[in-house]
């Protein structure tokens, strides 16, 4: 369309375009500060030429080809994979700290030092039997390393307690953010199926898949609606409409824990 009626067009679209933009640029600023959200973009483009006989093409002004998130696909999975990574060793740092505390080696409190007393309370014994501070050395630094061994295997329960404590509340954590995951799944169907890009749902649904990560090394797969299929040491954890809640299950003899499913069990 050219004349009077085709700049008036290209001026509507043009506006249009900026408005678009600055809504998007408002909306970027308004969520600065929320959690996993990601900066979005109007993708701008020259609208289809007009072919204005004996002169060629001429303008049609701009048009919005759509508003995108600015992320890095490949840098977001490998946040997610470091986030697990790192999650796990500060889980077995945290726990072997604690274990360290309580044997408190080397010092003048630990079993070491303690052993160490209670042979050399011996050898004093046997070098002079005949003396009963001897005998009672013996007797205290026995009843001492005795109380040290009681009060560490304490310590050690308390702490097996703890950690069953947090790893199943880790689970339990888990298995509300598998659901949440699997209704944005659902969501972000209905958006895309109709050719729109869900952004902020794709935001919070990083944000989910990152958290997973952080309690578990689950692998994040996509399918072509940018929906999250999530497995775990090799078992589909959340696949489409079906879900595998996670259970903690301590047994065995040796109490070892499992992270069970509906059809079968990870141990952990």
């Amino acid at each position: 369309m050219s004349g009077l009626f085709g700049t008036l067009n290209i001026g509507v679209k043009g506006m249009t375009a900026a408005q678009t933009a600055l809504q998007t640029t408002s909306h970027n600023v308004s969520n600065m500060n929320t959690p996993g959200y990601s900066r979005q973009r109007v993708n701008l483009q020259a609208d289809n030429p007009y072919n204005y006989t004996g002169v060629g093409q001429l303008g049609t002004g701009v048009k919005m080809s759509g508003v995108v998130r600015v992320v890095d696909d490949y840098v977001t999975k490998q946040i997610q994979e470091e986030t697990s990574s790192y999650s796990r060793h500060a889980t077995k740092s945290d726990t072997l700290s604690q274990l360290e505390m309580i044997f408190d080696e080397p010092s003048e409190t630990g079993l070491s030092a303690g052993f160490s007393r209670v042979y050399a309370a011996w050898n004093y014994l046997g070098s002079s039997p005949e003396l009963a501070t001897a005998k009672t050395m013996v007797s205290q630094e026995s009843q001492t390393l005795t109380d040290t061994i009681k009060q560490m295997a304490n310590q050690i329960e308390g702490l097996e307690g703890d950690t069953l404590y947090s790893i199943e509340k880790d689970v339990l954590d888990f298995n509300e953010k598998v659901g949440q995951l699997s209704t944005l799944n659902k969501q972000i169907f209905n958006v895309v199926i109709k050719g729109q890009t869900p952004n902020d749902l794709l935001d919070q649904r990083d944000r989910l898949t990152t958290e997973l990560a952080s309690i578990a090394g689950v692998s994040i797969d996509y399918d072509k609606f940018q929906g999250v299929k999530l497995t775990l040491d090799g078992n589909a954890v959340l696949d489409g409409d079906t879900i595998q809640k996670l259970a903690v299950q301590s047994g065995g003899a040796k109490g070892e824990l499992e992270l069970q499913g509906a059809d079968g069990s990870v141990k952990a």
